[in-house]
């Protein structure tokens, strides 16, 4: 990973990070990597996430990882309303919108009462700076080619399980921070 990559990465994590509801027990990382975001966790929280590619280093950070894409790899798996916080960091522009669906009730179904999704997604633009960071040799390779375009001010209407308290841009607008709650109260549910 290159210096620049760490940088954005950093400032992501960092956003991500300030949205956490206080004290969690249980948190989840969407596209977990190599477990960075795991092991910035306070101590004592109990870190899962899932990575198509799982390495040994996001398995060292957490107490469990699952290995395939979200959310078929997880589906049986977790415990239900035990997610104080769900991640999805830059991963949500990578999926198409059923699986987008999909997601949105196994999520809702993830989080605790008090739990929170806490995501990112770049503005479509990022796609042409990407490349032209990578042709410059300034950032590693990235997936740039999955993003098809995904346009982040859908990406509420594209969960309907959860609700949005918060979107914020960062990143001089080329990010933004979403933060979403489950759409009931889990007593309703029934």
């Amino acid at each position: 990973m290159k210096f620049l990559d760490k940088v954005l990465r950093e400032w992501r994590v960092r956003k991500a990070l300030r949205a956490m509801p206080a004290d969690p027990a249980v948190v989840f990382d969407i596209g977990c990597d190599d477990g960075y975001l795991l092991g910035r966790m306070p101590t004592g929280v109990r870190r899962e996430g899932c990575e198509p590619l799982a390495s040994r280093a996001a398995e060292a950070h957490g107490d469990r990882i699952f290995t395939g894409f979200f959310p078929e790899a997880v589906v049986g798996a977790y415990q239900p309303a035990a997610y104080d916080a769900i991640y999805a960091l830059a991963v949500f522009e990578h999926f198409q919108a059923d699986d987008l669906q999909r997601s949105s009730a196994v999520i809702a179904d993830m989080l605790s009462d008090r739990g929170r999704l806490i995501a990112t997604v770049p503005h479509p633009f990022v796609d042409k700076i990407l490349h032209v960071l990578m042709f410059l040799r300034l950032i590693h390779g990235q997936e740039a080619h999955q993003h098809h375009g995904f346009d982040p001010r859908t990406l509420a209407d594209e969960l309907p399980d959860l609700r949005l308290v918060k979107r914020r841009a960062f990143q001089f607008g080329l990010n933004y921070l979403f933060v979403f709650e489950r759409a009931l109260p889990r007593s309703a549910d029934a």
